[in-house]
């Protein structure tokens, strides 16, 4: 049976894309949606190393969650190495379908662009001294997917040099066209570029340029970014049960307790 990633009907679980034919091809790591307070302080830790790595400053501040982290319209990325159980990579992508994104605190966007749905890549982190460039390319295939399935046509990431020509070498654009340079407020005010991502036309795009990465990114079947099961699944038990308590908690339901 076939399934399109953005079908309507319902979302494939992995095991089932496995059975499917095409390439498939395992990776040393195992990536998947955070969904526990455990996972999530791996998460910090990976942010810590990888952002005090070039930015020493950050370090201390990317050890806690912060306020984004579980907000709606939040998934986080984590992968981990099959043997070690080590985190070597995260990414997070936040929508705007709750709340403006990080970028608007910094960023006037295009009028034509903010009405579109969105989502933003923030926190973007590669354990140093792993293998960064197979980690980075499942971390974006894995922002990619998970962008089709949730039906969100463009990504936005704020991109410093040197990784700002990474990203331009993947098909991001720069959103004013003029290469300007903008302090991000939750980037320690460092000037980035802003690039945006056509996600409903990344395969035709870059079919056409025949990039060297098209087989990794659309004719490969990696069972180890697990991606289906993430969006059926999701942080929604934690949350909720989260959410729950703080409005028994602000109605007086659980006072005393």
């Amino acid at each position: 049976m076939q399934y399109s990633i953005a079908s309507p009907s319902r979302i494939p679980k992995d095991d089932e894309l496995d059975e499917q034919g095409g390439a498939n091809n395992s990776l040393p790591f195992v990536m998947k949606l955070v969904r526990t307070e455990e996972q999530l302080q791996k998460v910090c830790e990976l942010r810590s190393a990888a952002y005090g790595h070039h930015l020493p400053h950050m370090a201390d501040n990317m050890l806690v969650p912060d306020a984004l982290d579980k907000s709606p319209g939040t998934v986080i990325f984590l992968a981990e190495d099959k043997i070690t159980g080590e985190a070597i990579g995260t990414a997070r992508l936040q929508s705007n379908t709750h709340q403006p994104l990080l970028l608007e605190g910094s960023v006037d966007i295009p009028p034509d662009l903010k009405k579109q749905a969105l989502t933003e890549i923030t926190r973007f982190s590669v354990r140093p001294g792993y293998n960064q460039f197979t980690t980075r390319q499942a971390l974006i295939k894995a922002c990619y997917l998970y962008c089709c399935a949730m039906q969100l046509p463009f990504i936005l990431i704020g991109a410093r040099r040197p990784l700002d020509r990474i990203y331009e070498a993947l098909g991001y654009v720069d959103i004013f066209g003029d290469g300007r340079k903008i302090p991000l407020k939750h980037a320690g005010g460092i000037e980035h570029k802003v690039l945006k991502f056509d996600v409903y036309g990344a395969e035709r795009n870059w079919h056409a340029k025949q990039h060297p990465l098209y087989g990794f990114m659309f004719q490969t079947h990696h069972p180890d970014i697990q991606v289906f099961s993430a969006v059926s699944s999701g942080w929604a038990r934690p949350r909720r049960a989260d959410q729950a308590a703080a409005f028994k908690d602000r109605d007086g339901v659980a006072s005393g307790r």
